[in-house]
């Protein structure tokens, strides 16, 4: 494994001429600059701009502060046991949060998150103000939100949320968001944007799992479930539904049940299970654009989804080292496989 950090450390310096790319890992006997997020924090080398991997490990990682502008980036998620994606790394074990909050400081505005697994993340009055500008892409989320007692309609501008895979809810309702993009993701738990404040949003080709509440948005190629829907000052076009509740009209198709539009669970992955099936009524049913008509859903337009939300970085799915060489050896044969994964 040292070999295929050494590897994946070369590669993502590649994406940062000046600035520097620090190793987090928690393994024990593995040699990095740091094993938590709160020590990269509190090191004054750790400069904005610079990058902190994670690296994947059996042990969870401690939830943290984001103080500062960063590039932070793991490993991906759904890498090993039931309904994964087996065979997108070598090392199996993800930079895992296990629930923990990882939190958003004002000063952290600009920061870009890619490839953690598992983590809550949330805003709050005694990390400053408005936390703008922050992207989260190809993350696993277990929910998202508020903790502590926000200062109400903070506002939040700038902010992209892409290819994410949502455990549970996403909730921003005291937040005044504005210029969120918010695309190809997963919710399974609800989504609420309802801030009467809110500003010039899209939504567009998410799938959504339970309720979704909007406000001055724009909402488009989405598919949701039957359960509640409800938006306001809002475009609302060429989604469908399984229930009865998306307005008549724009291209929008209710009653279209899981089966005749998801490819499910069975023989698939976890994210993978909501590919469309063939024949699916989402297939070229977005909204037609620069006379390209996308399918619906997360897995639609020319950025889809990505399986296991594996970082656009180069990574090494199999690595053969021998398990012993002999004394007087004075080569050591190794076999490695990569991809660009753009």
């Amino acid at each position: 494994m040292k070999y295929l950090s050494t590897l994946l450390l070369f590669a993502i310096a590649g994406l940062q001429l000046q600035a520097k790319v620090w190793r987090i890992n928690n393994t024990p006997g593995v040699t990095a600059d740091f094993t938590t997020g709160a020590a990269a924090m509190a090191s004054a080398s750790v400069l904005s701009d610079d990058t902190l991997h994670f690296e994947g490990s059996s042990t969870a990682y401690a939830g943290f502060t984001i103080n500062k502008r960063l590039v932070i980036i793991g490993t991906g998620y759904f890498l090993t046991g039931a309904n994964s994606n087996p065979g997108l790394q070598a090392n199996i074990n993800s930079a895992n949060f296990n629930g923990a909050v990882i939190f958003f400081d004002s000063t952290s505005s600009g920061s870009k998150i890619i490839g953690l697994d598992n983590f809550f993340f949330a805003n709050g009055p005694v990390l400053g103000s408005a936390t703008d500008n922050i992207t989260l892409i190809r993350c696993r989320i277990s929910s998202a939100g508020q903790v502590f007692g926000v200062i109400p309609n903070t506002k939040m501008a700038g902010w992209t949320i892409n290819k994410c895979h949502f455990n549970g809810g996403a909730s921003f309702s005291v937040f005044v968001l504005e210029n969120w993009q918010v695309t190809n993701n997963i919710f399974l738990g609800a989504g609420n944007m309802e801030n009467t404040s809110n500003v010039n949003n899209l939504i567009r080709n998410n799938v959504f799992r339970s309720a979704v509440n909007v406000f001055n948005a724009y909402f488009s190629n989405n598919i949701i479930t039957g359960t509640t829907f409800s938006s306001t000052n809002s475009t609302v076009k060429n989604n469908i539904s399984s229930g009865t509740n998306l307005p008549a009209g724009n291209g929008n198709l209710n009653s279209q049940t899981d089966a005749v539009v998801f490819q499910g669970l069975t023989g698939n992955s976890t994210d993978g299970q909501w590919r469309l099936r063939p024949g699916s009524t989402a297939i070229g049913a977005g909204e037609t654009v620069a006379s390209i008509t996308p399918n619906g859903g997360a897995y639609g337009t020319a950025d889809p989804y990505v399986l296991s939300g594996i970082p656009e970085i180069p990574t090494i799915y199999t690595l053969t080292v021998p398990a012993s060489v002999p004394s007087n050896a004075t080569t050591m044969p190794i076999t490695i496989s990569a991809k660009s994964n753009n």
